[in-house]
């Protein structure tokens, strides 16, 4: 608002007072979320990032020994922890392609299917996010149980009777997939779902006239208008699958002979098996470095996206 006079001109500002106040009070409503996070993020990691630096054990903190980048030497240098490493990034390549192929087919076709019947079919894809992981281990343990589980019910069915599941080595890493899939692919279904209402009908009525097929319809126009959605779902799914513990804990404990050993379980085992506080911290830190190398990029276009 501009303001004339007959010889000046100016502008007119709020009080510097008003100012003010709002500024204090937009840092009275920050410093609560501001206080939470530093508490519990901030303060947490930086413990790591300096126990991380010294040798020593739960209980023993007076005797700590600075060893300076040795544990993360260590940890480099260890094949048990290249293995966890390996296990780790696999694991996570597996079920988070898997849960996208599964979650987000399942919803392109509820999306085609009569509205009352596609809402109760999600309601009923949706029961598996209520259990725990832990649980869930505990399911698919009993699943896999070579004399009594409806795994290998339905293995014999077809003449598979000799699958090793979870006692091999081989096959451990695909059965505990097998379970993440179907534990975490019902939330992949209920946010593509979500993302799928937004797109147009005009464009599937258009794509119906000009004779396109399913395919052409599900890469020209449904995946290209879900991919903020995808990357979204990538980085929390992702992120999920990579620190994974009670699923593979509760199903193999890491083995056999470390064929599903994880970082977050190398973590625990030299943390609370082993005892070695500094070593495990320092394995930690490895973890959430992983995380920002493979997620970061995904977190910055998602940021961006945010912003245009």
């Amino acid at each position: 608002m501009t303001v004339t006079t007959a010889g000046s001109t100016s502008t007119w500002r709020p009080t510097s007072s008003y100012a003010r106040r709002d500024q204090m009070l937009a840092w009275l409503l920050l410093i609560p979320a501001a206080a939470v996070v530093v508490t519990v993020m901030i303060l947490p990691l930086g413990f790591a990032l300096f126990a991380s630096l010294f040798q020593y054990s739960l209980g023993q903190e007076d005797r700590m020994v600075f060893v300076f980048l040795d544990n993360y030497v260590r940890f480099f240098t260890d094949p048990v922890a290249l293995h966890a490493l390996f296990n780790t990034l696999l694991f996570t390549v597996l079920s988070l392609s898997l849960c996208l192929a599964v979650g987000v087919g399942v919803a392109v076709l509820l999306r085609d299917m009569h509205r009352p019947t596609a809402n109760v079919l999600r309601a009923i894809y949706a029961m598996p996010i209520l259990i725990s992981p832990i649980i869930v281990s505990l399911i698919w343990r009993y699943m896999y149980d070579p004399t009594y589980g409806l795994v290998y019910w339905l293995l014999h069915l077809f003449g598979l009777g000799g699958f090793p599941g979870l006692t091999s080595s081989a096959t451990a890493l695909i059965c505990i997939v097998i379970a993440d899939v179907w534990h975490t692919a019902p939330f992949i279904i209920l946010v593509a779902s979500a993302g799928l209402t937004v797109i147009p009908e005009e464009l599937y009525e258009a794509a119906r006239i000009d004779n396109a097929n399913p395919l052409q319809v599900l890469f020209k126009i449904t995946l290209p208008l879900l991919t903020k959605v995808l990357v979204v779902l990538i980085l929390i799914r992702g992120t999920d699958a990579f620190r994974t513990f009670d699923l593979i804990y509760g199903l193999t404990g890491g083995g056999p002979a470390n064929a599903t050993t994880s970082l977050s379980i190398y973590a625990y085992q030299q943390a609370f098996e082993n005892n070695q506080m500094g070593y495990a911290m320092a394995a930690s830190i490895v973890t959430l470095a992983c995380l920002v190398v493979l997620f970061g990029p995904f977190l910055r276009n998602s940021a961006q996206d945010q912003g245009e």
